[in-house]
């Protein structure tokens, strides 16, 4: 970046001046100052949002959240306890719930309130999020505490996509499988 702060300055100045030695030397060294503060800037602006923080931010809104953090988990995990932490605040209902699921990322989760109870279905082709317990921790914190919360898991099988067996498929390459899966 210092080449582009050095080169946009001098472009700036007349063109007799752009090949000075001492001026080219001058921006130079201003041009490091402005990448080391632009690299500050940028710090900053990602540290606003929960998705792009510095692991010194995530620490910082951990403590701001009395949140015990748990070194097992990810970055990005971390990131989703803090996230769901900081809208599961107000008036409790199923959107503020979903909201709250919703911080996790891989998987889709549905909730719905059924029989007096709320459903959370894991119906995703990828899977469940990586901290399970963590999402699970946060809707129970966030949810009535009068109210059951039960989970539904949907698994995709070979069967639900092509009924045969491994024998079968162990002669075939995954090209086959497509094509016989479309035909």
């Amino acid at each position: 970046m210092t080449l582009l702060n050095k080169e946009y300055m001098i472009s700036a100045l007349h063109k007799l001046y752009r090949k000075d030695k001492w001026v080219n030397e001058l921006f130079n060294s201003a041009g490091i100052k402005l990448d080391e503060i632009g690299n500050f800037l940028d710090e900053i602006f990602g540290n606003n949002y929960f998705d792009t923080c510095t692991e010194k931010q995530i620490q910082k809104y951990e403590n701001e959240a009395a949140i015990v953090p748990n070194r097992s988990q990810t970055w990005e995990d971390r990131r989703a306890t803090i996230r769901a932490k900081w809208i599961g605040t107000g008036k409790v209902d199923l959107s503020l719930l979903q909201e709250v699921a919703n911080s996790w990322h891989n998987g889709l989760i549905t909730l719905t309130f059924e029989d007096g109870r709320i459903h959370a279905m894991f119906n995703s082709p990828i899977g469940v999020p990586t901290d399970l317990k963590s999402l699970q921790a946060a809707l129970e914190t966030v949810k009535p505490a009068h109210i059951a919360l039960f989970y539904t898991f949907v698994y995709y099988v070979w069967g639900n996509w092509y009924p045969v067996t491994w024998g079968f498929l162990y002669e075939k390459t995954w090209g086959d499988v497509v094509q016989i899966q479309e035909g």
